[in-house]
């Protein structure tokens, strides 16, 4: 073999060699029909569904009741209906064949009578829905919960939360508990919301909370998603400022370790789909929302 054929193999192993090592960073995908966030979000027949939702245009408030769906393999984003009246900050019941939800203010009211049923965390664990803290309305922040309910055709009171009531906490479903991040409590003297660093643990089974080791700052408007069994990522939210730092929850050490950040700071919703864990709109300024859309690999999380 000469010198030169030498040479251009050592270069081709080098450049597979890069290649193979490097991480992936978020892939931009294209926006979302409207700039959105606080909206539902759940999967159906393998593509994305957002519903409602909120956005602001000239100082104003607007609740959102348009549908719109993502297609994973096209790439391509399509409005396919709308709500019978707008609907933001709810709580996901995700089934296999598809999705409901629970609660959420539609702009007057909480689509939930008689329960804190706005910005509360929550999923689906089993066959039923568990829901815990909230308010009865976005603007009611002193309105804050700590009740804890499971959620069928009746509702039936669970053990309390047992931190300080809260709302706008990260929320994910993992080996049959709801695990809840952060959030927001009620301070009276100064009227005014206080991040939390606080983390627990919920099994329905045995109606039980329990705590974990607590957040490394405190902060309000964090997401969540579970990677698989063992794993919960946790990202973005308010601290001293909106933030695109991200964490993984490790389930069974109750410990936490860095994580590839979010592709922007922002209050954002995440979800997870084939393989991939997807970030889509959300608050990213005070009155502000974005329409902004990303995707990564869930092995990629755990490279920061």
């Amino acid at each position: 073999m000469n010198e030169r054929l030498i040479l251009m193999t050592k270069r081709l192993f080098l450049s597979w060699l890069v290649l193979s090592t490097a991480h992936a960073e978020w892939e931009a995908l294209p926006p979302m029909p409207e700039r959105n966030g606080g909206f539902v979000c759940g999967i159906r027949n393998g593509r994305i569904v957002v519903q409602g939702g909120t956005n602001w245009a000239d100082g104003k408030k607007n609740w959102l009741k348009k549908i719109h769906e993502f297609d994973p393999a096209r790439k391509t984003w399509a409005t396919i209906g709308e709500l019978p009246w707008p609907v933001a900050y709810a709580v996901l019941y995700q089934r296999e064949d598809g999705f409901s939800f629970a609660g959420g203010f539609d702009g007057q009211k909480c689509r939930l009578p008689g329960h804190a049923g706005v910005l509360a965390a929550g999923g689906r664990v089993g066959p039923r829905l568990i829901m815990a803290g909230g308010t009865d309305d976005p603007a009611n922040i002193a309105g804050v919960s700590k009740e804890t309910w499971m959620l069928g055709k009746t509702g039936t009171r669970m053990a309390d939360y047992p931190g300080k009531p809260f709302a706008t906490a990260a929320s994910a479903v993992c080996g049959g508990e709801l695990f809840v991040f952060g959030g927001m409590n009620y301070d009276v003297q100064t009227k005014l919301p206080v991040n939390t660093d606080a983390a627990f643990a919920f099994l329905p089974e045995k109606n039980v909370w329990r705590p974990l080791m607590r957040l490394s700052s405190a902060r309000r408007g964090v997401s969540a998603v579970a990677l698989d069994a063992k794993r919960i990522y946790i990202a973005g939210g308010y601290a001293e400022d909106f933030t695109a730092d991200a964490i993984i929850y490790d389930v069974r050490t109750d410990s936490y370790q860095a994580a590839k950040a979010l592709p922007y700071a922002a209050m954002v919703t995440l979800v997870k789909l084939d393989g991939f864990v997807y970030c889509l709109g959300g608050e990213d300024k005070k009155q502000s929302r974005t329409d902004k859309c990303h995707r990564v690999p869930v092995d990629e999380l755990g490279r920061p």
